[in-house]
């Protein structure tokens, strides 16, 4: 018997025993109900129940994910209201050039009061080709109408997504999966960032190296600051890398939470052949050595191992600035992880300098192989100091055997 006939037979039952009274009325009323109508009558009391609002926008969350993958702009929409209707379809219609997979919507966070919801959420998505995703958070405001709940505002909480940005084109190429932004030039692009990962498989084969590496051409410096935040003048490219550190001492990279290049094409264009290739394996490096970066590796090393890597020395400028013909830069001042890049322009090429002169003194001293232990020792927790240059100095005695002080007046010619 179905619910609907239960219900019906319980009104039967109920207004048979409303005509009645005296003894009989009242074995009626004590009766008590049967298994299948008592079932009945508990669905429809939780199908009149309030729903749990928290539940319901977690449920409209999992349709926005289903339909996005499915770039279906008319389910899309459906999840939501108002002016985020008209994003949404301009969403889905992006989303489909890329082929974005497994997105999901995870709420961290439901705020509700009446009819309206705040949901802190951490999103996560794959664009196709690439096997690592990439998790963002995003900041959802929802409100209850009559046909349920509907999304009104879906935004980042800090960088937003690559289709929010610009209609990108996704081309792919052996371990690359190449997004363009409208009026780039994806040629040049593709066959020097196949170049530059054939590069670094070769000279990084001990690296768990990423299979393939997203990298986003954005039209100018402007669409770069929109798709990474602010970024120092003249950048031609980046890494764009999100992570989270294990605890100290080591601060190990414990997960990857976005892995990416940007290249700003308007800047990218103009150089010569051989600075295009440079910047894309020296980027290509930083992107690739994420995964083994600590949080502690000082900036002189990081810069110097992609610098090295990308064919990129800079020890001849090295020395001639110790002659007093420029700037210099003490290794010590470029200990903390920001340290370079609070730098000024004219200060930044002396600390370039001194981190490509300090590998390549590393390499030709102790080989290449030394220069990359000395990279990893930085995630050993048993390695420490009272301060970050007092820690690489025991890094570089224990893997290079050199001290911090040999290997700076290495670099002035000393």
């Amino acid at each position: 018997m179905t619910p609907r006939l239960i219900l019906v037979g319980l009104v039967a039952l109920a207004a048979a025993g409303c005509g009645g009274g005296g003894e009989a009325g009242k074995e009626d009323a004590d009766r008590k109900l049967g298994p299948e109508a008592q079932k009945a009558l508990d669905e429809l009391d939780a199908a009149a129940a309030p729903a749990d609002p928290a539940a319901a926008v977690a449920e409209l969350l999992s349709e926005r994910a289903r339909a996005l993958e499915a770039a279906d702009g008319r389910s899309l929409t459906a999840t939501a209201t108002g002016t985020q209707r008209a994003l949404d379809r301009r969403s889905a219609r992006r989303a489909k050039r890329l082929a974005i997979k497994r997105i999901r919507f995870v709420p961290e966070a439901v705020e509700t009061s009446g009819d309206r919801a705040r949901v802190t959420v951490t999103m996560s998505y794959r664009v196709r080709g690439m096997s690592r995703p990439f998790v963002t958070g995003r900041r959802i405001v929802a409100r209850k109408l009559a046909a349920g709940w509907r999304v009104t505002r879906d935004s980042p909480r800090s960088e937003p997504l690559p289709w929010e940005v610009a209609a990108f084109e996704a081309t792919r190429e052996p371990h690359v999966v190449l997004l363009t932004a409208p009026r780039v030039d994806a040629a040049p692009l593709r066959a020097g960032l196949a170049e530059a990962y054939r590069q670094i498989q070769r000279d990084l084969p001990a690296r768990d190296l990423p299979r393939s590496v997203l990298v986003i051409a954005a039209r100018d410096a402007a669409q770069t600051e929109r798709l990474a935040g602010p970024i120092a003048k003249g950048v031609v490219a980046l890494a764009n890398v999100r992570v989270d550190f294990g605890s100290a001492p080591a601060l190990r990279v414990e997960r990857v939470l976005a892995q990416r290049m940007i290249v700003v094409d308007s800047l990218w264009s103009t150089l010569s052949p051989v600075e295009r290739q440079s910047t894309l394996v020296h980027e290509m490096t930083h992107t690739a050595l994420n995964a083994d970066t600590s949080g502690r590796t000082p900036p002189w090393l990081v810069e110097g191992v992609a610098m090295y890597v990308s064919g990129d020395d800079r020890s001849e400028e090295a020395r001639l600035r110790a002659t007093g013909l420029g700037p210099t830069m003490n290794l010590r001042q470029l200990c903390q992880p920001d340290s370079i890049f609070r730098m000024g322009a004219r200060d930044q090429g002396a600390a370039y300098a001194a981190s490509s002169a300090a590998a390549e003194q590393i390499v030709a001293r102790r080989g290449s192989k030394a220069l990359f232990r000395l990279y990893d020792a930085f995630n050993d927790p048993a390695i420490r100091g009272r301060t970050c240059a007092a820690t690489t100095d025991r890094a570089m005695r224990r893997t290079v055997d050199m001290s911090l002080a040999e290997l700076e007046a290495a670099i002035s010619g000393g």
